[in-house]
């Protein structure tokens, strides 16, 4: 079958219109869950008295939580559908995030931000299963670039809001307040999300019907694999490289998003507006650099490979040449950062969509658990240790990041 037709911007239209904004919103709110314990933790560490040792552990709880149920939430998509998954994580995150508003001592706080890990690992694999199942390959890369947007803007507006809300409430209650959208979405997702393509009653019976023998096509085109049991994924040699691989990604990813504020902060002309200033806008140019390659891979036939390896060398290069730029050319510097954030996510959306592409959904969404499911508190540790000072530890880190892409060149196909 051909793409001719499937792909023009007349057919199943209002998919990104209805699917892609509630994802968008779902996932922004998820992100804002995780991501605002980091405003509030130096008011807890104040209101409870939290020793350094304390105060790490409450950060990294929620990463431990988050990678148990990653391969977990792969089964539990393939066995009750993403929809209803997504449904249920909503609320149980949103549930775990309020609670952890009223949590009286460190060690409640870090079961209800473990806890709120729990919740909100099965949505990374949730969510490319209903992207698969609801784009076609020709505009799937557009699909995940628009859903893996949310991380950046959720990243840019975290720290203005949760600042806001905090200017006039306690910490406790910023909590509260930015865990209560979760579960008021949660109706809206099972209003706006219909169980599968045919019950999109928005959509022309024709639209309908030929997105869904496209995808039907797409999946008989993995002939026998498509009765393969899940766990078979862990046979493949593309999974593991592609781990390997995220997870050294994530390592510049991590560090670029915790520990720039304190790379700025040593600037001591910059004053705090202007470090806040600073730290965002490598988000706003992450926003646009995967606009643009996930367009640009679906306009080249879907290629992937050289459309995520070619940006992750050039954020190699880039953090290698900030690394030896001297101090007195500090501004030198931070125009570097502000350009890698242009190419630092582009091999985000490109690695997973292309997971959805090369298996059946049967084995594609336990290889997006796997490859996304890389330790998050360790990619943050090695961060800190490598990014937290200038010269040696920056180069470092780049250098992980420029040998990965050149991996990844000649050997995910």
């Amino acid at each position: 079958m051909t793409h001719t037709n499937i792909t023009g911007t007349a057919l199943g239209v209002k998919r990104w219109q209805v699917i892609m904004p509630a994802v968008m919103i779902m996932y922004t709110i998820s992100f804002f869950d995780r991501a605002n314990i980091a405003m509030a933790l130096p008011y807890m560490a104040v209101d409870l008295n939290l020793t350094p040792v304390e105060a790490g552990w409450i950060g990294a709880a929620f990463a431990w939580g988050y990678v148990i149920t990653q391969v977990l939430g792969a089964f539990l998509a393939l066995r009750f559908g993403s929809r209803r998954l997504i449904g249920w994580c909503l609320f149980l995150f949103g549930a775990a995030a309020i609670a952890t508003g009223f949590a009286r001592t460190s060690e409640e706080i870090m079961a209800m931000r473990f806890i709120l890990g729990l919740a909100e690992g099965p949505i990374y694999a949730a969510v490319s299963m209903l992207l698969a199942q609801w784009f076609i390959k020709p505009e799937r890369g557009r699909a995940f670039g628009i859903w893996n947007l949310a991380v950046p803007l959720g990243g840019f507006l975290a720290g203005p809001v949760s600042g806001a809300i905090l200017a006039h409430y306690d910490w406790r209650l910023m909590l509260i307040i930015e865990g209560v959208p979760a579960w008021l979405f949660c109706l809206v997702w099972f209003v706006m999300i219909p169980p599968n393509l045919q019950a999109a009653k928005w959509l022309p019976d024709a639209d309908r019907n030929a997105i869904e023998a496209e995808l039907a096509a797409e999946q008989n085109s993995h002939g026998h694999a498509q009765s393969d049991t899940w766990w078979k994924v862990f046979n493949e040699p593309v999974v593991w490289l592609l781990t390997l691989g995220f997870g050294l990604s994530n390592i510049l990813l991590y560090g670029i998003t915790l520990w720039l504020p304190t790379i700025l902060k040593s600037y001591s002309d910059l004053n705090e507006f202007v470090i806040g200033v600073l730290s965002g806008a490598p988000f706003l140019m992450t926003m646009l650099g995967v606009w643009y390659i996930t367009r640009r891979s679906d306009r080249h036939n879907q290629e992937r490979r050289l459309h995520a390896a070619i940006p992750t060398v050039i954020t190699g290069l880039i953090m290698l040449c900030a690394a030896f730029v001297p101090t007195h050319l500090y501004w030198l510097q931070i125009a570097l950062f502000i350009a890698m954030g242009f190419t630092l996510k582009m091999l985000t959306p490109l690695v997973f969509s292309r997971l959805t592409e090369i298996f059946p959904i049967r084995k594609a969404i336990p290889a997006v658990a796997v490859v996304s499911g890389e330790e998050p508190s360790s990619a943050n540790s090695l961060a800190r240790f490598w990014l937290d000072t200038p010269g040696p530890s920056l180069r470092t880190t780049a250098h992980r990041c420029y040998c990965w892409g050149s991996v990844l060149l000649p050997e995910v196909s």
